[in-house]
């Protein structure tokens, strides 16, 4: 019985030494081993509690962005108090009298050329002179007819009163293919005295020579010939017409 106490203690003691030198005693780590795969990630935790507030950032730096649609117009505001009535300005000057007639006449003479523009460009042949046109559209016919259509044309039988107009209007037998146009002119009132169709004494004439005759007693109209030169003939006879229309 002894014998197995002594042995007992003796064991205790050894696992006493044993231990103690394992504790003040350096062991050497062993070889690595084979590393362990990753384990599944673990459930999201709860969100904690809110910080504290932190200090104001520098204001940002960034494009401005486009106008926004214009909104719906407001309410009328009340009408205002009528103001005071204003002090009278300075008296004009009195309206000139001269000035309104000569503006009143230049608006006359241009509708006045307006509208013998627009009578000339009906007809198919017209030349300007001066401050009148010729026109024709070929009419040939006797003295009395030929004033009525030039008449009701807005107009009179032409008539030169000087070389120039004389010339333009010989022109235009090449153009209407004549050999006598009829001109504004006769001495039905007295023989021998020949008158425009206001009764007045003509001021520019370019007879042939020994014209006018009255030949047979019976040549009491004026026709201009292809070169210009004027004779009298009958007033029945048919020539080419062309008409004047003054435009100023």
């Amino acid at each position: 019985m002894l014998k197995h106490q002594i042995f007992a203690v003796l064991l205790l003691m050894e696992f006493m030494l044993l231990a103690a030198a394992q504790s003040s005693c350096p062991a050497y780590a062993g070889v690595p081993g084979t590393p362990g795969h990753n384990g599944s990630p673990g459930r999201d935790g709860r969100d904690g509690f809110p910080g504290p507030k932190g200090e104001k950032g520098d204001p940002g730096v960034g494009a401005q962005g486009p106008p926004g649609k214009i909104g719906p117009p407001g309410p009328a505001g009340a009408v205002g108090l009528k103001g005071q009535k204003g002090s009278l300005g300075p008296q004009g000057t009195a309206a000139d009298i001269n000035l309104i007639t000569k503006l009143q006449l230049d608006i006359k003479k241009l509708t006045d050329r307006l509208s013998g523009i627009e009578k000339a460009s009906r007809f198919r042949i017209f030349r300007n002179i001066g401050g009148k046109y010729y026109v024709s559209d070929g009419l040939t016919a006797n003295y009395n007819d030929g004033l009525k259509f030039c008449t009701n044309a807005g107009g009179r039988i032409a008539l030169p009163t000087n070389e120039e107009e004389n010339t333009l209007l010989m022109s235009l037998h090449a153009v209407l293919g004549s050999s006598y146009i009829m001109i504004g002119t006769t001495d039905n009132q007295i023989e021998g005295t020949f008158v425009d169709m206001h009764n007045q004494p003509l001021t520019f004439t370019k007879w042939m020579k020994n014209e006018p005759n009255d030949y047979r007693g019976n040549e009491d109209c004026v026709a201009i010939y292809t070169d210009g030169e004027w004779n009298d003939v009958k007033c029945d006879s048919q020539w080419h017409v062309v008409c004047e229309l003054q435009i100023e």
